[in-house]
């Protein structure tokens, strides 16, 4: 995946989920954006392989995936939806944090990770 698609689908998805979430997500989807171009170059050579960067990367997203969990109130379809998706995102970041040692299987990992990104951007785009 081009770092490019991963940035923009930050960027459209930061703007649809201040329609669904709270406020305090556009931060969040600010530095995530950053942190994955940052972790998807890393990851596709395009700078030198940098196991503790990425483990920072991983970590913070993986609080702050708990966080938004943590903070979306409500019981309905939409909110239970949103509660999923990001325990997947936390998840698979998690399993992407156990792979770090190894470039070749965190990139694939971290495949997931992006995915989980789309999953959000797509279902909130409307």
């Amino acid at each position: 995946m081009k770092p490019s698609a991963i940035l923009f689908a930050a960027a459209v998805f930061a703007a649809a989920a201040s329609a669904v979430a709270a406020p305090r997500l556009r931060p969040i989807m600010r530095d995530w954006k950053a942190q994955a171009g940052q972790a998807e170059r890393m990851l596709t050579g395009a700078v030198p392989y940098d196991e503790p960067a990425l483990r920072r990367i991983l970590t913070g997203m993986i609080g702050d995936a708990r966080d938004v969990e943590a903070g979306i109130s409500g019981s309905g379809a939409q909110a239970l939806d949103a509660k999923n998706r990001f325990s997947r995102f936390e998840a698979d970041a998690a399993a992407t944090l156990q792979t770090a040692a190894a470039p070749g299987g965190a990139s694939a990992r971290f495949q997931r990770v992006a995915g989980d990104c789309r999953s959000c951007h797509d279902a909130l785009r409307n």
